[in-house]
């Protein structure tokens, strides 16, 4: 669920190519067999094998080649066999800017020095303007992002102007958001670029893309966008932030909550202005800018789903409370593992109300600070219940996951509905060892005062050798109502990271026999 910021690639584009085919599977055989044709050929103008690196020319002749293979198949093609070619050319396009970014790398470095103050423009040498302009052949340009910092990327309607209106409307939709977007630069320097009335915008359009198209493959990243332009918002960020201090909650910029309640009285019945309204009531009853972010949080992460009811902190119960709860059984626990102290703390706690009942989780974090590597920390959950004017433990499950190098314990990742009658207690892990990043989940249900474990997935998998990125896949995780079953089916949306965000299959994983079978190609730690 969380945003890990790795980018990657699956291992071969004639296995995307397969996996694209086999998720088609509704479509007629005529133009199933037309997609599949179309896909394969735009594919084998030029393939190479995992690590290998071609020149630049290379990548700027297979994305020549592709593109124009693509407008030849166009006219008259389904929308469906259409997607297969735009997840075809993504794939490699992805693939082809790292590459390609790693190829000119030099120059890239230096392309800010190259600004002339008397022309008031970059002016690059000649041999960097050949290679600009024969990768603006393929579409690829120079951009800025700040702080000295240039990169590549494909200009902003280079899917739009291709595929015009032969995609899915979400497909649409979804691109040309993107592509509109993308004109001017968002943020740089750790201060946002566009004024704040244009970061809510930015807000309402997601928020009308999701509400538009629910179960499109895209929705994942749909909200993603949505979460940060909606938290940027409100906040700001760093260096153009919205209060004037982050220790004082009563320093809100005049200017921003004039815009907030201009906003709210524009598009009072949005889900946004919901996030605004809020926002604004919280500010005056919240005791830090960091509170109050914290409830903004929460009401943006449950915004489309169902909601878990979570409540205030009650006066009679905290963190000392917990601490006299949890020590019959800490005290229990062996204070090392192996010949390495365990550290321990108390990360988060969080009340809910679930079947009438009041609640109280706690996160506590397990580190081995001395263990090295790989994984040497993990999370303990514990569930606590209010019984008249005390309370009780009722659940508590140890090493229940997360898990890091070097002590790293993991984190608390929120709460989630996962049926009528379920709670689901996420934990977060990762590790980076020897050029391999992985980051995964793991979800404890909790219902009928119970802990059981409800499932684990791998969220991010990428590979980065001397050579650059080799691969990155991704899972992104939704808990979906399934018709009139007590139970929440599971979601997964899989794909390509390597230069952006490209989902690619959609799997549903049915709640069955009291849990959730994930497959096993989810569940892949590459370690």
């Amino acid at each position: 669920m969380k945003c890990t910021f790795l980018r990657g690639l699956t291992p071969g584009l004639l296995f995307s190519i397969a996996l694209l085919t086999a998720c088609n599977g509704g479509q007629k055989k005529k133009d199933h067999q037309q997609g599949s044709a179309t896909a394969t050929r735009a594919d084998s103008l030029s393939r190479q094998s995992p690590g290998e690196t071609l020149s630049t020319q290379a990548y700027v002749d297979g994305i020549v080649s592709r593109r124009k293979a693509i407008e030849q198949q166009l006219p008259g093609i389904s929308a469906d066999a259409a997607v297969l070619l735009y997840r075809s050319l993504a794939l490699y396009v992805d693939t082809a800017l790292t590459s390609i970014s790693n190829n000119e790398g030099g120059w890239l470095d230096k392309y800010v020095n190259y600004y002339s103050e008397e022309k008031n423009k970059v002016v690059p040498p000649d041999s960097v303007q050949r290679t600009i302009g024969l990768l603006a052949t393929a579409g690829i340009e120079p951009w800025g992002i700040g702080e000295g910092y240039t990169v590549l990327r494909t200009v902003p309607d280079f899917y739009t102007r291709l595929f015009k209106n032969s995609l899915p409307p979400d497909y649409r939709s979804y691109l040309r958001l993107n592509a509109d977007e993308d004109t001017v630069l968002y943020s740089a320097d750790a201060g946002l670029s566009v004024p704040f009335s244009e970061v809510g915008q930015r807000a309402l359009h997601w928020e009308q893309f999701i509400e538009a198209y629910p179960n499109s493959i895209l929705v994942a990243n749909a909200r993603e966008n949505y979460d940060r332009y909606c938290e940027d918002y409100l906040f700001g960020q760093d260096n153009t932030p919205s209060f004037d201090s982050r220790q004082d909650i009563s320093s809100l910029v005049p200017e921003n909550k004039a815009e907030y309640l201009s906003f709210v009285q524009k598009y009072g019945n949005t889900r946004t202005a919901g996030v605004v309204r809020l926002f604004l009531e919280k500010v005056n009853t919240e005791k830090s800018v960091d509170g109050l972010r914290q409830v903004v949080r929460n009401e943006i992460r449950q915004l489309f789903d169902d909601r878990v009811e979570l409540l205030q902190a009650p006066a009679d119960f905290g963190a000392a409370q917990i601490a006299q709860l949890t020590r019959p059984v800490y005290d229990t626990v062996p204070p090392e593992a192996g010949p390495d102290k365990v550290v321990r703390g108390l990360d988060s706690i969080v009340y809910f109300r679930l079947d009438g009942n009041v609640y109280c989780t706690a996160v506590f974090t397990n580190g081995v600070p001395d263990g090295g590597a790989p994984a040497t920390g993990w999370m303990d959950v514990w569930v606590f219940k209010q019984a008249g004017s005390s309370w009780q433990a009722v659940a508590h499950q140890l090493n229940a996951g997360g898990g890091g190098m070097y002590g790293n314990s993991g984190y608390f990742s929120g709460l989630v509905k996962l049926g009528t009658h379920r709670i689901g207690i996420m934990v977060s892990g990762g590790i980076t060892h020897m050029g391999s990043s992985i980051s995964w989940d793991d979800v404890q249900a909790f219902s009928n005062d119970q802990l059981t474990a409800a499932f684990t997935i791998t969220t991010s998998d990428a590979y980065d050798n001397a050579n650059g990125i080799q691969r990155c896949h991704f899972n992104k995780w939704l808990m979906r109502p399934a018709g009139q079953e007590e139970n929440y089916q599971l979601l997964i949306i899989s794909g390509s990271c390597m230069d952006g965000s490209l989902p690619l299959e959609k799997t549903v994983v049915p709640f069955k026999n009291g849990g959730y079978n994930v497959p096993e190609k989810f569940l892949d730690r590459g370690i």
